[in-house]
């Protein structure tokens, strides 16, 4: 069985993981996943939902001068907010109305949307 790799690096010598964020890209991931932060918890608190936030750092070495290739990601999973249905009647023609074509009407009586309208005043 292999041997674990051990880091020759003390840890009193280690770069801390956010300040490995702000030099990665020019901090341009660390705003990006600030702001995704921001909003996967507005949708959370709005929702009542889960979300996530997923950041990716792949290590790539590039030949034998020490050069390291990082390629970053930052994807997230907002909670949609639920959509109210509405109801509606097909008619005949395989059309949708907010009225059931077979339904009657009565004489003088108007639907809210008609009592809505502003009256025009009569010169």
């Amino acid at each position: 069985m292999p041997e674990a790799l051990k880091s020759p690096t003390p840890a009193a010598r280690r770069q801390s993981f956010s300040e490995f964020l702000e030099a990665l890209d020019y901090g341009a991931i660390a705003e990006e996943a600030t702001h995704e932060l921001n909003e996967v918890v507005h949708a959370c608190t709005e929702t009542g939902k889960t979300g996530e936030i997923t950041l990716t750092i792949k290590i790539k070495p590039v030949g034998k001068a020490g050069q390291i290739e990082l390629d970053s990601d930052v994807k997230v999973k907002k909670p949609k907010p639920v959509r109210g249905k509405t109801l509606m009647f097909a008619t005949p023609d395989n059309n949708l109305s907010r009225e059931d074509p077979r339904q009657r009407t009565l004489d003088g009586v108007r639907t809210v949307a008609e009592e809505a309208r502003p009256v025009r005043a009569v010169s």
